[in-house]
């Protein structure tokens, strides 16, 4: 939970969700899963392929309602930007309108040039996704996700497929906007290396039907962590929590 003086942004209890299979079964996803998460923080959803991570976020965001549980505020006050695993831009749009579709009607002729460049695609503004690597897309759908200035960031498996290069940019792009800007960020993750360079607090998932197994909080300030203090941390916390090792 987030600290006892921090404002909480989102809470939720998520006491079940279940869906049904093609062959009619019943599939139960999450069960008794308690969140809450702070203003201004960084936390990290961590737990085997398929454990129910997304699922969690949907959830979270108001994406997916039928569920027996509790969200609040609701998902709908808040001003949330989401950047999936896939970029999901539109193919005939180019980058700059790909970004500007989120915006609200009274705001789509604001200037970007600033968030745009802070991600290294001004000279990619007027190309069209087909014309970029997925690194750069990937961009593109972060940039497209802070352009509403959100209260909540959610990234899902932003880096995955990545080659190391470019996953190492993006995580910095992600860093410095989550530095620069007073706003609370929620990433799904099987990468515990990751996790640790980027987040205040860590959340580790059990396998399906997901539910909490434990929280780490990281003594450590975001922007401080060296390779070898994230190693040293997944390398023990690994010894101490065994399902670490199976993210």
């Amino acid at each position: 939970m987030p600290d006892a003086g921090g404002s909480v942004l989102l809470e939720a209890h998520i006491a079940q969700k279940t869906y049904v299979r093609p062959d009619g079964a019943a599939m139960e996803a999450v069960r008794d899963l308690h969140l809450a998460l702070a203003r201004g923080e960084f936390l990290c959803l961590i737990g085997p392929s398929g454990c129910g991570k997304t699922t969690t976020l949907r959830i979270l965001t108001g994406l997916d309602r039928a569920f027996t549980g509790t969200v609040t505020p609701d998902p709908a006050r808040l001003s949330i930007g989401i950047a999936f695993q896939e970029p999901r831009l539109l193919p005939w749009r180019t980058v700059e309108e790909n970004i500007r579709l989120v915006l609200p009607p009274d705001r789509r002729k604001v200037d970007l040039g600033g968030l745009i460049e802070s991600f290294g695609l001004a000279g990619h503004r007027a190309r069209y996704p087909a014309e970029l690597s997925l690194g750069l897309a990937r961009r593109v759908s972060l940039a497209r996700a802070l352009a509403v200035e959100p209260d909540l960031l959610v990234l899902d498996e932003p880096f995955v497929s990545l080659d190391a290069q470019a996953a190492g940019e993006l995580r910095r792009y992600v860093a410095l906007a989550a530095a620069r800007q007073t706003m609370s960020v929620l990433m799904v993750t099987h990468n515990v290396r990751e996790a640790l360079e980027l987040a205040d607090r860590l959340v580790l998932l059990a396998a399906r039907p997901t539910r909490l197994v434990e929280e780490v909080r990281l003594a450590a300030p975001r922007g401080t962590r060296t390779a070898d203090w994230i190693e040293a941390e997944r390398a023990r916390l690994a010894e101490r929590l065994p399902a670490l090792r199976e993210a």
